[in-house]
């Protein structure tokens, strides 16, 4: 188990085969699978349910999403229809073809001795685990999300260093934060990263990126106090230069640390455990929201990238970013701004997110 409290999906066995299940799933061509029931009771395992999110599993042991169940199924293979064939995504243009498939891996000496049976095959009534799922978030690679970090923050910087600097005493949507205080807190959360660096790993298992988010005390009106006063007095105690260099230096350091850094654990500083790069994740999320805020304060475009909008649209949305944006008829600032509060959802556009699975997250 890779999250606490979200269960391992595994596709095949790890290899090839899986790598082309996994890139299926990732392109959106893959939205159904089917195990046996016989294997759910070789592991000793209850079957999933709707509803149920698990973690999709790389090759090499990686996350690669978060999937939700949407439908389970038990039914005989010989009842398994085309409409659920084709929703493998694998291409099969007859349940004949999609069956021959399915029984040279089952069939397989790897699947055989995982069931402990040499002999093993399935006929008609061998009773199938029918599944639909989507992507409701996708997990980025480390290389990903620190090529979003850096490009988001030195977007962040430019855009700061074009105007006066009396224009960052503003007042922002986030009172009673100015434009400079609102700064200093994304640039403060963006430097939390060195000291987590320098603390030892802590005992997993992690908390996924989502969880990160959860409305408990970390959101708690104490909470937010407490981040509204620090970043006022952070910010009061600089010039709007001295501040961007500081924030441009930290932002450095952290792409620079986090890029030469294998993959480990880190502490927050609420107390949960994160793969670093998910807490990365949550970076790139301050500096591209504080971001769209800073702007709009500002009166000026919005400076979001292009890569950091696809970490948070992937996080939010899984695959259906697109889907989404077309069905508000908004670009990709104007759809973050919806999903994280900014702008308020009219009750049809929260319908639409709703529908289309986006996840919502506690902002302080």
């Amino acid at each position: 188990m890779i999250y606490d409290g979200l269960s391992d999906y595994e596709f095949a066995f790890p290899g090839p085969l899986r790598d082309k299940l996994t890139g299926a799933v990732l392109a959106g061509h893959k939205t159904s699978t089917t195990g046996l029931l016989i294997g759910y009771e070789h592991d000793a395992e209850p079957l999933p349910q709707a509803g149920q999110r698990s973690t999709m599993i790389g090759s090499a042991g990686q996350p690669l999403a978060i999937l939700e169940l949407t439908e389970v199924r038990l039914v005989p293979l010989g009842e398994v229809d085309l409409a659920h064939a084709a929703d493998e995504g694998e291409g099969y243009p007859s349940v004949a073809g999609w069956r021959a498939a399915h029984e040279r891996f089952w069939h397989s000496d790897q699947m055989r001795g995982y069931l402990g049976d040499p002999g093993f095959t399935v006929d008609d009534d061998t009773v199938a685990v029918a599944e639909r799922f989507r992507v409701a978030s996708v997990i980025p690679g480390a290389q990903a999300v620190n090529a979003a970090l850096a490009a988001e923050a030195a977007a962040l910087v430019a855009g700061l260093r074009a105007v006066p600097e009396a224009a960052l005493d503003r007042p922002t949507c986030c009172p009673p934060w100015t434009v400079r205080d609102e700064f200093a807190h994304a640039a403060i959360a963006v430097s939390r990263t060195l000291e987590m660096l320098d603390a030892a790993p802590p005992p997993g298992p992690p908390v996924d990126t989502a969880r990160y988010y959860a409305p408990d005390h970390r959101f708690a009106p104490q909470a937010d106090r407490a981040r509204v006063d620090l970043a006022a007095e952070f910010a009061a105690a600089r010039s709007g230069p001295e501040l961007i260099d500081w924030f441009e230096q930290q932002a450095e350091q952290v792409t620079d640390r986090v890029g030469a850094s294998p993959e480990r654990l880190v502490t927050t500083r609420h107390g949960d455990p994160m793969r670093l790069t998910d807490f990365q994740v949550t970076r790139v999320v301050e500096l591209a929201v504080h971001g769209l805020d800073l702007a709009d304060a500002l009166g000026v475009a919005p400076w979001l990238t292009e890569h950091a909008a696809a970490v948070v649209e992937g996080l939010l949305f899984g695959l259906s970013a697109p889907a989404a944006r077309a069905a508000l008829g908004v670009d990709a600032a104007g759809l973050l701004r919806r999903a994280t509060g900014r702008v308020a959802p009219t009750g049809a556009e929260r319908e639409r997110l709703d529908g289309l699975g986006v996840t919502w997250l506690t902002l302080g």
